[in-house]
């Protein structure tokens, strides 16, 4: 089992802050307060590693997985270990967001980026779209492993 290491980092405020604070100042002290504790709180991400997987180290959160029905989707870093190159700019970590059939041990890609920072921190150097093939989640893969986490199997 790999050794797991705990990372919290600082939300990416993805608000226009002057507007919000002009908003804020509608909203009596309480409500204003308690909006802030909410949005503070789930705003942060637990990246733990799942170990070396060859040519980088990955990461799962696991208040990422949302599970529908026989679905779940779950996102994931990859820390390089060698970094990348895409549209002129170098990348060190790729994040992604992968949808898992529970049911039929099979995956698919969503979305993934490429970030200049480790644990897809700054701005994506590039990103890309799935293309929405299912593929079957080989065993003892790290497909598998990512499977597992995101439909809780043993």
């Amino acid at each position: 089992m790999p050794q797991v290491k705990r990372k919290r980092l600082k939300p990416e405020p993805a608000y226009d802050r002057g507007r919000l604070a002009n908003e804020g100042k509608r909203l009596n002290r309480w409500a204003w307060g308690a909006l802030l504790a909410l949005a503070s709180g789930s705003a942060t991400a637990e990246w733990v590693s799942q170990g070396d997987v060859g040519n980088a180290e990955m990461f799962v959160d696991s208040s990422t997985i949302a599970r529908s029905g026989d679905t779940a989707t779950m996102w994931t870093v990859s820390n390089l270990k060698t970094p990348g190159s895409a549209n002129g700019a170098s990348y060190v970590s790729l994040k992604r967001q992968d949808e898992y059939d529970c049911k039929d041990s099979r995956a698919r890609g969503l979305q993934i980026s490429a970030h200049p920072k480790p644990l897809g921190e700054g701005p994506a150097v590039a990103t890309e779209k799935g293309s929405g093939a299912w593929t079957a989640v080989a065993p003892d893969s790290i497909s598998e492993m990512l499977w597992k986490i995101a439909c809780g199997k043993s």
